[in-house]
């Protein structure tokens, strides 16, 4: 459900270079480079069974031009990596803190929901090293994390461009939000409109089932 989410909201008009920290098996970048064909997508993924996946999906979608995967440390990944700097990063990035909650006994679903090798301190520590100047990171993340997402922020002198909280259904708590931050850059921050997963029991709200079409 999170990565066709972020998807649908990442705005790239007007740039050509976007890294995926932490791609999976490579939906977001497909997502990406399927609707808009003119941008060179970096994915970046630490697990090996991940990477290899990431790569057959791409080759099997013939966007292996547009999109490239690379099987590393977000920490050991450099400028010359990535063939210089990204106009905006993406990221669904792990979200349960390391010490919080059960670790599951499979190890790469325990790296995909805690943060074992990609936190959110990095996460921005990275994107300042990785992106432009004014440079923008998107952001799906648990709606109860969001005083780390900002503290985070500030720290790597991120500013909020816009914020939008998701729902499973009306008159619930939030569960998830969707940031959009700005590398040093001063600016109002937008709470935009909430997104409803569920109009009703089992019916789809229109914006959310469109999430999921070519």
């Amino acid at each position: 459900m999170d990565p066709f989410i972020l998807a649908a909201h990442v705005q790239p008009e007007g740039v050509k270079k976007i890294i995926d920290i932490g791609c999976g098996c490579g939906i977001m970048p497909l997502i990406l480079a399927f609707r808009y064909p003119w941008l060179q997508v970096t994915g970046v993924e630490i697990q090996e069974e991940l990477y290899k996946f990431a790569k057959k999906n791409i080759i099997a979608s013939r966007l292996n031009k547009t999109i490239h995967i690379i099987r590393e440390d977000i920490k050991k990944v450099k400028i010359s990596d990535i063939k210089g700097k990204a106009d905006i990063i993406i990221s669904n990035p792990p979200y349960k803190k390391k010490d919080s909650g059960r670790l599951n006994p499979d190890s790469q679903k325990a790296i995909a929901r805690h943060e074992i090798t990609l936190d959110i301190d990095l996460l921005f520590n990275c994107s300042n090293k990785l992106l432009k100047g004014q440079g923008r990171i998107y952001i799906i993340f648990p709606a109860q994390r969001l005083n780390d997402l900002m503290l985070a922020m500030a720290h790597y002198e991120f500013t909020p461009d816009h914020i939008r909280f998701v729902y499973i259904k009306k008159n619930t708590k939030a569960k998830r939000i969707i940031l959009c931050a700005v590398k040093k850059k001063d600016r109002t921050c937008v709470i935009r409109p909430p997104l409803y997963i569920y109009a009703s029991e089992n019916k789809f709200t229109d914006e959310y089932a469109s999430m999921f079409k070519p």
